[in-house]
């Protein structure tokens, strides 16, 4: 479809979307190119359409240098372009994922080169330098380089915690304090502070954003989703609650989640982008995510999407992702016990990768470089918080002690 077209779809079936476009979002669509007019061919007996190495009946010629690395994948969907907005039983696919957890109203999934590409759709398709992002300080360090480094967009802060838990407060004065189109993102389990909502905490967060009077863009990453280790805590994704509440009138959800961390596939670059819109306002904003990509990296790597699908059809997934997470949290309740011991007091953690550790009378930089040189141990220090951050995923149980003992030494 023609820009115009997508956009009269937005003002009509969801106004808050179309109110909250980017310069470069209303003017997202995917053109008649190679893409779109080969698959208006696909039915034809001979091809002769897209740059791409075959037999001539649509396999790849790829090199067995390459291909035998790759035994169980379909070559036709590993070693041919995939589509812009992905590989559609994998879209298919993922969707099933998420209504397995709970429905709401939503997209296709489109296929984003990682979470990290993902946000960055979100953030050409609809920031710019006069829509505020708000963020809960401290946050990944990464979202400055995303939205502010690239699109100019501003960033304000506000603390992330009151209380013991989330500042369900302060998001609500830093919403109220900003009038017109703007933006929320939500990191739950969060980077760096390992901290996910409680119950009573996700549904008062929900009351907040439903009621503010937009147009409000809502991105949650949900990087760590699934990722929680407390009795009590929101265990699902805020999408789900976020889209079954808000007016599309007024707010447009995101989510932005994938393979990295779900999968344990860190190098696959598999992540999804999904939009609170159902139907044809749905479809229009996968379009235009879809013709951004072709915009710059014009598809996301086939065989990465190919061994993700095959996962999800795995009747062991469910299985091993279990164990993984076991092992996750044996290694979370290690550090939580281990920081009580040393008399080290972390902002509140309950999932995650991370636990944050606020360091006293010296500088965190300083700390960490005195970790490195004297005691062997690698620690990383966050922009807006004179702290580090512990990561334990990588770290087996039964050497937390040690690391956070060496830790103390220095900051204890």
């Amino acid at each position: 479809m023609t820009p115009q077209a997508l956009n009269e779809i937005l003002a009509a079936e969801h106004p808050a979307a179309a109110a909250l476009l980017s310069p470069v979002g209303r003017r997202a669509a995917m053109p008649l190119g190679i893409p779109q007019q080969a698959a208006q061919a696909a039915g034809c007996a001979l091809k002769a359409t897209i740059g791409e190495i075959t037999d001539g009946d649509g396999v790849p010629l790829a090199l067995p240098s390459v291909a035998r690395h790759f035994p169980d994948l379909d070559p036709k969907q590993a070693f041919r372009y995939a589509p812009q907005a992905g590989l559609t039983p994998l879209r298919e696919a993922w969707a099933r994922h998420l209504d397995a957890e709970a429905a709401a109203p939503r997209s296709l999934p489109v296929v984003t080169g990682g979470i990290t590409h993902g946000l960055s759709l979100c953030a050409e398709l609809f920031t710019s330098p006069t829509v505020p992002l708000l963020l809960p300080e401290p946050y990944w360090d990464n979202y400055e380089t995303i939205f502010t480094m690239r699109l100019g967009t501003p960033i304000r802060g506000f603390p992330f915690y009151a209380g013991g838990g989330f500042n369900v407060k302060g998001l609500a004065a830093a919403l109220a304090q900003v009038q017109g189109p703007q933006a929320v993102l939500l990191n739950f389990p969060a980077n760096p502070t390992g901290y996910a909502p409680t119950a009573a905490e996700a549904q008062a967060i929900t009351e907040v954003i439903a009621a503010a009077p937009g147009p409000l863009l809502v991105i949650c990453d949900d990087a760590y989703h699934g990722l929680v280790f407390e009795d009590g805590v929101y265990a699902g994704s805020l999408f789900a609650l976020l889209a079954n509440a808000v007016d599309p009138a007024r707010t447009l959800v995101c989510r932005v989640d994938g393979a990295t961390k779900e999968l344990v596939f860190f190098g696959g670059r598999v992540g999804f982008l999904t939009f609170s819109a159902s139907g044809r306002a749905g479809e229009a904003l996968a379009e235009k995510a879809a013709a951004v990509i072709r915009a710059t990296v014009s598809s996301c790597s086939a065989p990465a999407q190919a061994a993700v699908l095959a996962a999800l059809a795995s009747p062991t997934l469910a299985a091993e992702q279990h164990q993984v997470r076991e092992r996750l949290a044996t290694r979370y309740r290690a550090l939580r016990d281990a920081l009580l011991a040393n008399s080290l007091e972390p902002y509140p953690f309950n999932g995650g990768c991370f636990a944050l550790v606020p360091v006293m009378g010296m500088d965190a930089e300083e700390a960490r470089h005195r970790l490195i040189r004297d005691h062997g141990v690698g620690t990383i220090t966050v922009p807006g918080a004179n702290a580090l951050r512990l990561a334990f995923c990588g770290i087996e149980a039964e050497d937390i002690p040690e690391l956070v003992a060496r830790v103390a030494r220095v900051i204890g």
